[in-house]
């Protein structure tokens, strides 16, 4: 899994798709796919970050296998209208789609600090985990 972002916290998907494994499965983009990973470009629940995914994905390598497209929660809030009706209007483009909900304690915690307390973070991490494994792709 490689994360190839719009200023979303890629490293932080990252420590959620590595969380607990005993090695790392992803990996942020540097424009490289390592055999047997898949491409994962990661955005903010904004309008914005839903504008950023578009573009990108219309301009998508027809070489490399499609992207999984992972949705970051900004606040604890719905998705903006706008955000919901882009990110809906390229989702047939994307391998998989998948919503990380806002964790208040990525945002008060140091991110190591963070993934050592468990709880929700852990259940996120174990919930974007099987969401991406499910439609085979390898977190």
């Amino acid at each position: 899994m490689i994360g190839a972002h719009g200023g979303a916290g890629t490293s932080t998907v990252a420590d959620l798709l590595n969380h607990r494994r005993a090695h790392p499965a992803a990996f942020e983009f540097d424009g490289t796919v390592p055999e047997g990973h898949r491409p994962a470009l990661v955005v903010k629940a904004t309008a914005e970050g839903a504008d950023h995914a578009a573009r990108m994905v219309a301009s998508w390598p027809r070489h490399l296998p499609r992207p999984a497209l992972i949705i970051v929660a900004d606040a604890p809030l719905p998705m903006p209208r706008l955000a919901r009706f882009r990110l809906r209007a390229i989702s047939g483009e994307v391998a998989v789609t998948v919503r990380v909900p806002f964790l208040i304690a990525l945002r008060q915690l140091d991110r190591q600090t963070a993934l050592q307390a468990g709880g929700r973070v852990t259940r996120t991490a174990r919930t974007l985990q099987r969401a991406l494994l499910a439609k085979g792709l390898n977190p």
